[in-house]
């Protein structure tokens, strides 16, 4: 993969990192959304919410959102892996009847 040297700020300071080019726009919005957090919570909380303390409660809330979509997703496998027990069942049983009746 080519890679690309791009700048991103955060929190009012710059970061410098080299990715892969198919990659820009994931971090990009990445970027938007943890400053757009930032500002939210520096609107909520004022003076009382200096910028490590943003950073750390974005942090915070990305991690939770992040573990409730893994528990999510697991919970979708799990179901896909019962429908797919039951359509084996299913096809089982139908190819038996279409067996007993020829």
């Amino acid at each position: 993969m080519a890679k690309q040297k791009i700048n991103l700020k955060v929190a009012g300071k710059a970061y410098s990192m080299t990715i892969d080019i198919e990659k820009e726009e994931v971090y990009r919005l990445a970027e938007r959304e943890l400053n757009a957090n930032i500002s939210r919570l520096q609107k909520t909380f004022g003076e009382s919410c200096d910028i490590k303390d943003c950073l750390a409660i974005s942090a915070l809330q990305f991690c939770i959102n992040n573990i409730a979509i893994s528990r999510q997703n697991e919970l979708e496998s799990d179901d896909m892996k019962a429908l797919d027990k039951l359509s084996q069942r299913l096809d089982k049983h139908l190819n038996r009847l279409d067996k007993s009746n020829k």
